[in-house]
């Protein structure tokens, strides 16, 4: 069996059946399909049962969490090569199967894929074009740009239903425990990393309803994990920002495009952190940031303010401007 589907269920008796059923009527089949329900207090596990074909796992476990759902449901299926999540409300394009798992067939560089999306209602039914939600998903696919700066702007994954992987690349980097944004901390490991993939199709259909969970906590609470794990994955990069000219180059464009779009990242407070964890420092620490290790620090200045040519219109050179440093 090359290929598994992996669906973490909680309460979504509604759409279960219409997710696994878009499984099941894939072009490349599935061997495995591992349904892991979260203690759901509906009637989404007798959902399940009812769906007869013996390609179905159905496991059950007390509330713990999407993550533990999915790492365990990733767990059950690592005997497959791949593994493609779906999380309970979502649906599959019938060839998305095919065209992820074919691509990273034919290119093992890439560990990770995801893909374009579309956005449907709870009655499965397209968003119309102007709707907020599906105006903020074009904007975020009409600003791609090298991955790291375009995660910066946003998760353009959107969801953890968005993620085909080889096996042993998600059992070595198992989901972390964040309620709202675990998809996104594996979306960055796989882009610093430099093995996710992105197909400009749309292969996924995320549905809009009043219980995704991102809506659950309201707004606070996501800001506050989106600050907590990018302190996370500073910790988890240090080693390699130390010795890799290029990782460092990659964070510098992760963070100048975090702090400039990202709506849900409050750059004043990430700051504020950082000064507080600085204030438990040294001035000398900064000794160890000599030329023969950071060549960074003998290469030309930024010339953003220099080539008011080419950038005459830019928001730093009318700064300039204004306080008298650059003249026309």
């Amino acid at each position: 069996m090359s290929v598994a589907v992996v669906i973490p269920l909680f309460n979504h008796e509604r759409f279960i059946a219409a997710a696994i059923g878009s499984v099941l009527g894939q072009t490349r089949r599935v061997g495995k399909i591992v349904v892991v329900d979260d203690g759901s207090t509906d009637g989404s596990v007798e959902a399940v049962r009812k769906i007869g074909d013996a390609r179905i796992a159905l496991l059950t476990q007390a509330n713990a969490g999407a993550h533990t759902a999915l790492n365990r449901a990733i767990g059950e299926a690592g005997d497959c090569q791949f593994i493609a999540i779906l999380n309970s409300d979502d649906l599959y394009h019938p060839q998305r199967i095919e065209k992820c798992v074919g691509f990273l067939e034919a290119n093992p560089q890439a560990d990770v894929v995801c893909t374009n999306l579309r956005l449907i209602d709870d009655a499965g039914r397209d968003l119309a074009a102007d709707a907020p939600q599906a105006r903020w998903v074009g904007r975020v696919w009409a600003a791609r740009r090298e991955l790291p700066a375009w995660l910066g702007v946003a998760n353009f994954a959107k969801t953890s239903s968005n993620f085909v992987a080889r096996s042993r690349w998600l059992l070595d980097h198992p989901f972390r425990p964040y309620r709202y944004v675990h998809d996104y901390f594996l979306a960055l490991e796989a882009v610093f990393e430099r093995r996710l993939a992105v197909l400009d199709e749309r292969l996924l259909s995320y549905r809009i309803h009043g219980t995704n969970t991102i809506k659950a906590d309201g707004a606070a609470n996501v800001r506050r994990e989106v600050l907590r794990m990018n302190f996370d994955f500073l910790r988890e990069l240090a080693p390699r920002l130390k010795t890799s000219p290029e990782t460092r180059r990659d964070c510098a464009e992760y963070f100048r495009a975090l702090a400039g779009n990202h709506a849900d990242f409050r750059a004043e407070l990430f700051l504020c952190a950082v000064a507080q964890l600085a204030g438990q420092g040294t001035p000398e620490s900064l000794a160890s940031l000599c030329a023969p290790d950071y060549p960074e620090l003998t290469q030309p200045p930024n010339r953003t303010l220099n080539d008011t040519g080419k950038l005459k219109n830019s928001t730093w050179v009318r700064l300039g401007r204004s306080l008298g440093f650059l003249r026309d």
